[in-house]
């Protein structure tokens, strides 16, 4: 039997950054009635599977500074800058460096 191989493609990789593209574009819209803050769970519930599903931890310490900074930007800003598509293309990028470096 063929070993699964764990880690992302490239495919996924754009597709994690424009679905997370999408959210912040839909936060921003909910921003401006002020519901805004009901997409964070949505968001971060939705990569969490997607990354545990592709073998990486979203949520751990080596990635605590990525996470703290997107929500220190998302606050800052209101949510109008689309933080949480930074954050999760670094994570899905320095992933897939380090699967191509090792």
């Amino acid at each position: 039997m063929e070993q699964e191989k764990k880690g992302l493609k490239s495919t996924t990789i754009w597709l994690m950054t424009g679905v997370a593209f999408f959210f912040d574009c839909i936060q921003i819209a909910f921003g401006w009635i002020g519901l805004g803050f009901l997409m964070i769970p949505i968001e971060y519930g939705t990569f969490w599977l997607w990354f545990k599903f592709n073998g990486i931890s979203f949520f751990s310490m080596k990635r605590a500074k990525t996470l703290g900074i997107g929500a220190l930007i998302e606050t800052a800003t209101a949510g109008i800058f689309p933080a949480f598509t930074a954050v999760v293309a670094r994570i899905a990028l320095t992933s897939k460096i380090k699967e191509n470096v090792s």
